[in-house]
């Protein structure tokens, strides 16, 4: 009596290596059109990204929150060397907070899950320039706590969310303004790299005349 044969293994069908193929192609084919946005791309001027972003200056703010969130974009700006003085661009920053109740006791009424969220509207101007900004947004950060039945706890508990949210909006205005300039150079860039026709030559591929009627 003979043994039962083992069973083989599926060769894979020819479909799926087409599609296989077709992937591999196409990966291939996109990889140099990504480039990544923090790369120390440069601009027409051959300034890096790295020294454009050391290049604004942050202009103070008031209140605890928002010089929380200002020394925290100064440092994510210049990586610790400080707010540069005489910059070619100034940020101006408007932050508001507040704090919302999100789980509350149904025993006491009292809030047990609190929601800080930090909210900031930015501009920034080319010095010298305080009436128009080259461009504008909006960042905002968040961060809960439990809020217990301490007042001065939970005081102390808001303070220290509201300095992680700070760090958020911090990083987050950072990105902005890294895409700002990174799109900035490559639209100067290409500008650039445009060639410039003499007006009084005549374009390729268009007829200098009229052709004779029939």
């Amino acid at each position: 009596m003979s043994s039962p044969d083992l069973p083989r293994k599926a060769a894979p069908s020819r479909r799926r290596l087409i599609a296989l193929a077709g992937v591999l192609l196409l990966s291939g084919l996109t990889t140099g059109c990504f480039r990544p946005m923090y790369a120390n791309s440069t601009n027409e001027a051959g300034t890096g990204l790295q020294d454009q972003l050391r290049d604004v200056e942050v202009v103070f703010a008031q209140g605890r929150v928002s010089n929380e969130v200002r020394n925290d974009l100064i440092f994510a700006l210049t990586g610790g060397a400080g707010n540069p003085v005489g910059a070619p661009y100034r940020l101006v920053l408007n932050i508001t907070d507040n704090t919302s109740s999100v789980i509350i006791d149904p025993v006491s009424g009292l809030p047990e899950v609190e929601m800080i969220t930090v909210d900031s509207k930015w501009q920034l101007f080319e010095a010298g320039n305080d009436k128009k900004p080259v461009t504008a947004s909006n960042a905002f950060g968040k961060a809960s706590i439990d809020s217990g039945y301490q007042r001065f706890a939970r005081a102390r508990a808001i303070r220290d969310a509201q300095n992680r949210a700070s760090t958020v909006v911090a990083e987050t205005i950072r990105s902005q303004l890294a895409v700002y300039f990174t799109n900035k150079g490559s639209i100067g860039a290409a500008a650039g790299s445009a060639t410039i026709t003499d007006p009084s030559s005549p374009i390729i591929g268009t007829p200098t005349s009229a052709p004779p009627k029939s």
